[in-house]
């Protein structure tokens, strides 16, 4: 063989190389995206979408039950105390589907459908007093008429969880948290009844709302928001629309979820006056184990991918830190709850990222 002849089979053999392990990094990198949007796919099949129904599920029963305490001869200390835990599990419902902060949460930038459930939310402030104000005014008009003018002028930040909290769990007058004091202005005030329905109903049509947008239709496009973000959809039919993958998508409302919690004043501002905080807090978490480690259904979960990228200490360290801060809920402590927090947001933000190979495209910085 001579020696061009020789260099010419060299080359060509080193083209081959190139091509095949060019191809072959094609391969791992397609195979690795398909793997995340399936586990992102699962996610919200699993995890998310399950919460939105609950949420839904969970209003429907206490505007049922707000329905029925208003009906004749039903206004009893049983069946407040029935309508109050009632409360109580919608508000753990929402907790549970808090942390995902995208989608049909939002619907609007201008006026986002979560502020309407939840307005601490996005301004971390307590707007007990407003709610109060508001529930003076109303209950103290003369005419259906006027009740309906005054009730259609009330913001976000006189409505939904703790709007219905603020009627359910202290008597107007003189907020006394007593149940022989909420009965009796219950009987003596027919205009409490009507606040606490009208109340239930605006709250149901914003858990509607996030529901259908989920499932069915959302922002009037005939299509499921879960179809829509896992087929890459948003951005081709709605022209406002990022179009991040959904995997991108999930791990940054998890990350704003932690952040909010490090933040804000959750744990001495929201469901004070039913004292149930800690434990609806405890439904996030629980919802964020979820999320990373699958359930019954799941083929392949977040956690199982860290894993196989060879991140099982990062999967370790965040189970440990998410079991951390389920001692620091039962313990009742705002200062461990923020601090470990602080450390989980740093997890969304940067470790569990790195550990599924995406890139958020964002920057942090340390003190953030």
């Amino acid at each position: 063989m001579s020696q061009s002849s020789f260099l010419l089979v060299v080359m060509t053999s080193l083209l081959l190389t190139a091509c095949g392990g060019t191809n072959s990094s094609s391969a791992k990198l397609k195979s690795a995206n398909s793997e995340l949007n399936l586990a992102a796919t699962e996610a919200i099949d699993y995890t998310i979408i399950p919460a939105a129904n609950n949420f839904q599920q969970q209003v429907q029963a206490l505007v049922s039950s707000s329905e029925s305490f208003c009906s004749a001869n039903n206004i009893t200390e049983e069946n407040l105390i029935a309508l109050q835990t009632q409360w109580q599990a919608t508000n753990n419902a929402w907790f549970e589907l808090l942390p995902y902060r995208f989608g049909p949460m939002i619907n609007s930038e201008v006026l986002p459908t979560y502020i309407f459930i939840d307005y601490h939310r996005q301004r971390g402030s307590d707007s007990t007093d407003t709610v109060r104000s508001n529930i003076d005014s109303l209950i103290a008009t003369s005419s259906d008429n006027e009740f309906s003018v005054r009730l259609a002028q009330i913001g976000a930040n006189g409505l939904g969880l703790l709007a219905l909290e603020v009627v359910l769990f202290e008597d107007a007058a003189n907020q006394s948290k007593e149940a022989n004091d909420i009965i009796a202005e219950f009987q003596s005030t027919a205009r409490k009844c009507d606040v606490l329905t009208e109340f239930g109903h605006k709250l149901l049509n914003r858990a509607n709302d996030i529901q259908q947008g989920w499932t069915t239709n959302y922002r009037a496009t005939g299509k499921s928001y879960r179809d829509l973000i896992i087929n890459n959809q948003l951005e081709v039919i709605l022209d406002d629309e990022s179009g991040e993958s959904a995997i991108k998508t999930l791990m940054v409302s998890m990350q704003e979820f932690y952040d909010y919690l490090v933040k804000r004043d959750v744990t001495t501002n929201v469901a004070q006056i039913s004292e149930t905080t800690w434990l609806a807090l405890g439904h996030s978490i629980s919802s964020t184990e979820a999320l990373l480690a699958g359930t019954d259904q799941t083929t392949i979960s977040l956690n199982a991918i860290m894993k196989n990228n060879r991140f099982e200490q990062t999967v370790s360290n965040i189970e440990a830190n998410l079991k951390t801060l389920k001692l620091a809920l039962e313990e009742k402590n705002t200062i461990s709850t923020q601090s470990i927090a602080g450390t989980l947001d740093g997890n969304f933000k940067r470790d569990i990222p790195d550990a599924l190979n995406i890139n958020l495209g964002l920057n942090f910085s340390d003190g953030d």
